[in-house]
């Protein structure tokens, strides 16, 4: 036997060995490794859910509804001419002015007027002689009651333009809008509110705000209800409000309802155009065991709370129990209890949606 044929019969030996220790010792490595993972659980904090929770206490609730719209005047008129395409001749006060009840405000161009007085002039010597000839018996009736309505008419359309030449104020109040100025002719054309005018005047020691009400919000308000008022003007103040038209009839487009809020406004602190949000109480009661809204839940269609154990100190880990509870009025902040639990009760008001009795749960907080 040469030399190679002796390596290659040693080699032929020694192979199996080797393949004997290297399954040896990766079967020795694997059971390390498992036995590292079996012991890793161990090492790792078990996580509890964090949740917040209060106590139910006695409080007052109070339902109430939120709208917003736009301020206006309570009272408002625009100032106008009854005839088009008369001149503007005299404007005696500007935006801003206070005025009486009777002032003269604009004078118009009086060129329709003083052809109307002597159209009527003319009728009303025509009117005065055929009632004499009336009188004896020398025209028919007929003759008699045609002339008497021409006159008549006359006198009618002179009253007309007379009213269209000397514009005054129809109350007490304050000039908000002025849409032409001296020398133009007043043709109609609304100004930059959409108002048709020469000027405009409103009161504005009292205002209003209409809002739409839904239909299954509208039977819940009537005349009389108190409001308040808030606006981004001034945020800090409160506008006491209260209801008084109520809209019988819905639209049948949107099916909301139309309610005007009256405003007081003795120091003209609010002005017509604000935005403004309305807030109509609707229901309250006082003194009445509660719970934040969030801390009921629904389990079968009925209302139930999850409670909790009252510790010395907070987080603390426990498990909630699940108790049926009987809600009375429910608010976007409260809900009444009335059976099911007691005062200072500890109920969970974050993350119990899903909870279960079996949860465990860490207690963060009790407000």
């Amino acid at each position: 036997m040469n030399t190679a044929q002796r390596k290659t019969s040693r080699l032929s030996v020694l192979m199996p060995v080797l393949v004997l220790v290297l399954v040896l010792s990766g079967c020795d490595r694997f059971q390390k490794d498992k036995n590292k993972d079996a012991a890793a659980p161990a090492d790792v904090e078990k996580i509890y859910l964090p949740v917040r929770a209060s106590a139910a206490v006695k409080r007052d609730i109070v339902q109430a509804l939120n709208f917003s719209g736009n301020i206006d005047a309570f009272r408002r008129a625009a100032i106008a001419p009854a005839v088009m395409g008369s001149r503007v001749m005299r404007i005696f006060v500007e935006e801003g002015a206070s005025v009486k009840e009777g002032q003269l405000l604009v004078r118009m161009e009086d060129f329709q007027l003083r052809q109307s007085a002597a159209q009527m002039s003319q009728l009303e010597s025509d009117y005065k002689r055929m009632s004499a000839l009336y009188s004896k018996g020398s025209v028919t009736a007929q003759q008699y009651e045609q002339v008497s309505s021409g006159f008549n008419a006359a006198v009618a359309g002179y009253e007309l333009l007379k009213n269209s030449v000397e514009l005054r104020a129809p109350f007490t109040g304050t000039v908000i809008g002025k849409y032409v100025n001296e020398g133009e002719v007043y043709t109609g054309t609304p100004g930059y509110d959409g108002i048709s005018g020469v000027l405009s005047i409103a009161q504005l020691n009292r205002m209003k705000i209409e809002v739409m009400v839904p239909e299954q919000d509208f039977v819940l308000l009537r005349p009389g209800q108190s409001a308040q008022v808030k606006t981004d003007a001034y945020p800090n103040i409160d506008f006491e409000g209260i209801i008084f038209t109520v809209n019988p009839a819905l639209n049948r487009m949107s099916r909301t309802s139309r309610v005007a809020v009256e405003i007081k406004n003795d120091r003209q602190m609010l002005k017509p155009g604000m935005f403004a949000k309305v807030e109509i109480v609707t229901n309250s009661l006082k003194n009445v065991l509660a719970v934040p809204a969030t801390a009921i839940v629904i389990r079968n269609g009925e209302p139930n709370v999850f409670t909790v154990e009252r510790q010395d100190s907070t987080p603390y880990i426990t498990n909630p129990t699940l108790v049926k509870v009987k809600t009375g009025l429910i608010t976007e902040s409260y809900a009444q209890i009335l059976e099911g639990i007691n005062e200072n009760t500890i109920v969970l008001t974050e993350n119990n949606v899903s909870l279960t009795d079996n949860t465990m749960i860490r207690v963060l907080e009790i407000r």
